[in-house]
């Protein structure tokens, strides 16, 4: 069976894993992400693959999820988050003397290819999912493609704006999807609110103990994700909306987002299914080493 070096790259973290065909970890590691500015993520990767060969010579390629916009055809990034250095370049290409093929996609692309493939979207044709971290990301899977939009610039969720009452920047910077309903901005509000530095943890933990306060602005921001989850429901009419992010989990989340689409008196409302990535940290590689078999014709 073949083996693929598979790369989640993150604005903290890489997340580096050895698999086969069936998405089965033979090894897996991270290392810190590397500072912007002189190329060294590419360097980063080199010195992974070249390390991973030595283990498992036979690698047959090297399949890479990314925090940015990629046109998937030729791996240009038009645009990236922290991991400035990936802008402008043309991944495939600055890759090649690797000797191996080389295939790139969005993040939030690759959490909802892994739930395709082994999640909890298996079946679907036509299904959303939406990241919720330090801001909201998401994918939109339609008759069994990704949509990628020019320069796969789709999917940006995070930058629908919830707000009339500013002007247009400031409503596409502040009052935004991601400013309204990531867990970043929650627990940032709540820290600010109460004049405290707590983790989104010991809030959930006030929250579970039933602080009147704290439940209310963390129900603030779970209204907030809904009202943006009816939104791209009504856009896309998906059979399904996966939700991912670590504050998935909260045994809360689903119920209540659900709780708040059933007021929605339409017929999408009515069949709309609701619930949690099943892949969760390792979404990125499941999602990644998927597309790279796509697109070389494995799959």
């Amino acid at each position: 069976m073949k083996k693929f070096l598979v790369l989640d790259i993150g604005g903290t973290f890489i997340k580096i894993a050895v698999m086969n065909e069936e998405a089965e970890m033979l090894s897996e590691e991270r290392v810190p992400t590397p500072a912007s500015g002189d190329g060294a993520i590419f360097r980063v990767i080199r010195e992974v693959f070249h390390e991973q060969q030595e283990l498992y010579p036979a690698i047959a390629g090297v399949a890479l999820s990314i925090p940015g916009a990629v046109d998937v055809e030729n791996g240009y990034v038009s645009y990236a988050g922290s991991v400035m250095d990936i802008i402008g370049v043309k991944i495939k290409a600055e890759l090649a003397d690797l000797g191996v093929p080389v295939e790139v996609e969005n993040d939030a692309n690759c959490a909802a290819l892994a739930e395709k493939w082994k999640g909890n979207a298996q079946g679907c044709e036509n299904f959303l999912c939406v990241t919720i971290g330090t801001g909201i990301g998401g994918a939109i899977f339609s008759r069994n493609e990704i949509v990628h939009g020019v320069e796969g610039m789709a999917g940006e969720f995070g930058l629908m704006m919830l707000d009339t009452h500013a002007d247009i920047p400031e409503l596409l910077e502040q009052r935004n999807f991601s400013r309204y309903s990531s867990t970043w901005n929650m627990v940032d509000r709540l820290n600010k609110h109460f004049g405290e530095e707590k983790t989104g943890e010991e809030w959930f933990e006030l929250y579970d103990q039933q602080n009147a306060e704290v439940m209310k602005i963390i129900h603030s921001f779970y209204d907030r994700l809904s009202i943006g989850i009816i939104n791209l429901m009504h856009i896309f009419a998906p059979e399904k909306i996966v939700i991912g992010g670590g504050i998935s989990s909260r045994p809360e989340l689903i119920p209540y987002v659900k709780r708040q689409i059933a007021k929605v008196p339409t017929a999408i409302a009515a069949k709309m299914e609701i619930q949690e990535c099943k892949q969760k940290n390792r979404a990125g590689l499941i999602g990644a080493l998927y597309h790279f078999q796509k697109m070389v014709g494995t799959f």
